[in-house]
């Protein structure tokens, strides 16, 4: 699934080029993909033409394409999905859901094997009240302080409460093991475990590992591509996950994996100790 690193890569690309870029014309739309908001597939295709794209935000793991009246399109790329733009002569790829006509000839493409992503128009969009997400990772509101008196009292594995969007937007299973072994956390750890000097710790490990990811373009194993259709280079530097029985960067031991919550996670056992419950 494409995570915060991937999305903001997508992002960062578009911001480039379609601010505004007006939306020509949508060429296709698959209702089965509107599945935020009140308004129709129908309606969505019939408002879209004639836009102009103001702006291209990023909202965790969520696209959000905001127009010059205050209006917005908002993408969730799901497990597979892919947005990318293309010369229109390029045939569209099977999977294709959503095409947006855009000047100079040129496409804007999502393109979702497993149907997992969704799609929402938003007449009066705001970004915190509409999608009830945490705090941003990189951003100021998201310090030690936060994060211990979210963990306070909670039984429920680190690696699972870091999954949670309302806890921290963006982060998926790859990022939340790469940052778990930057900070020395074993996943099974609970959540009360985390002192404020370890809170401390985790998030400048999440803030690391995300801005290595954005610096290669994100990590790309099977789906994942950026807005050009280039694969992410940051599986390349990946620490733990996807390195199962594989030596440990740090100390040599071999990688292991659990399932927590029906999530694989992968660690050192030797650099990821479980703390203890501290109570309360």
């Amino acid at each position: 699934m494409p995570e915060l690193p991937e999305v903001e890569t997508i992002r960062s690309y578009l911001a480039a080029i379609l601010p505004h870029y007006p939306v020509v014309a949508v060429k296709h739309l698959d209702a089965r993909m509107v599945k935020m908001g009140t308004i129709s597939a129908e309606s969505i295709a019939h408002r879209l033409p004639g836009l102009v794209v103001q702006s291209m935000g990023r909202r965790g793991k969520y696209l959000v394409m905001g127009f010059v009246d205050k209006s917005a399109l908002v993408i969730h790329l799901g497990m597979s999905g892919r947005l990318v733009v293309e010369p229109e002569t390029n045939p569209w790829r099977t999977h294709t859901h959503l095409v947006l006509g855009l000047r100079d000839d040129n496409e804007l493409r999502l393109v979702d094997p497993r149907r997992f992503g969704r799609i929402g128009y938003f007449v009066d969009f705001d970004k915190d009240r509409t999608l009830r997400l945490g705090p941003e990772p990189l951003s100021r509101a998201f310090t030690a302080q936060y994060l211990t008196d979210r963990l306070r009292g909670r039984k429920t594995p680190i690696k699972s409460l870091l999954l949670d969007q309302s806890l921290v937007a963006g982060m998926g299973n790859i990022y939340v093991d790469e940052a778990l072994f930057d900070a020395g956390i074993h996943p099974l750890s609970p959540g009360a475990s985390i002192s404020f000097k370890t809170a401390n710790r985790l998030v400048q490990s999440i803030r690391r590992v995300l801005r290595a990811s954005i610096a290669h373009r994100g990590t790309s194993f099977s789906d994942y591509v950026d807005a050009l259709g280039r694969p992410g280079q940051n599986q390349e530097y990946l620490a733990v996950y996807g390195r199962l029985g594989q030596p440990c960067l740090k100390c040599g031991s071999p990688i292991h994996s659990i399932v927590i919550h029906a999530r694989t996670s992968h660690f050192c056992q030797h650099c990821q100790p479980v703390l203890e419950d501290l109570g309360g």
